[in-house]
């Protein structure tokens, strides 16, 4: 799902990201979010000096639940506020998934390694099949990430709802394309 991006490809991102700008002090930006959030059942915020993070509450998390992190800051050289965007799943969730990657890389490559030094030296194959399931086991561990994410996608929709209604109600919100 790729909010902000042009040449996005087919499958989407896994951690989309967006930006806004707006016209309201940052800290005022953040105040409104966290005190409209108390007021609303269906969000939960954290936060913390130029970040706030949307959650969904607890009873209605599941494993896929998302996270709407928002940074909002006032940009160096120029006049314009910001709010750069990040959604994806919760930070337990997205370190499972990278050692996940990590782990099928590093044995992949030291399997393949190993593998082909065989196959070339005594022209023994067996170990030739590390190199397909490294591939597959990646591509299958992608596939369950974009499952839940689809997953998810009802909950990460309203939690853009809510920040785009939420600041929409004390400045005007501009998308920035890049």
């Amino acid at each position: 799902m790729a909010f902000n991006r042009f040449d996005h490809s087919v499958l989407g991102e896994i951690r989309p990201r967006f930006e806004l700008k707006v016209e309201v002090e940052p800290d005022k930006a953040l105040q409104y979010l966290e005190d409209k959030a108390k007021g609303d059942p269906t969000v939960v915020t954290t936060k913390s000096r130029h970040y706030i993070f949307l959650k969904i509450p607890t009873s209605q998390q599941h494993y896929w639940s998302p996270e709407l992190s928002v940074r909002i800051e006032k940009e160096e050289f120029s006049e314009d506020i910001l709010v750069h965007c990040l959604l994806g799943p919760k930070p337990s969730v997205w370190l499972f998934f990278m050692f996940c990657y990590a782990f099928i890389v590093i044995l992949s490559t030291i399997g393949g390694i190993f593998s082909l030094v065989k196959y070339q030296q005594y022209d023994d194959a067996s170990w030739l099949w590390v190199i397909p399931a490294g591939i597959v086991l990646t591509v299958s561990i992608f596939f369950t990430s974009k499952f839940g994410q689809n997953k998810g996608r009802d909950q990460m929709l309203h939690l853009v709802s809510f920040l785009y209604h939420g600041l929409d109600e004390i400045t005007s919100v501009e998308r920035i394309h890049k």
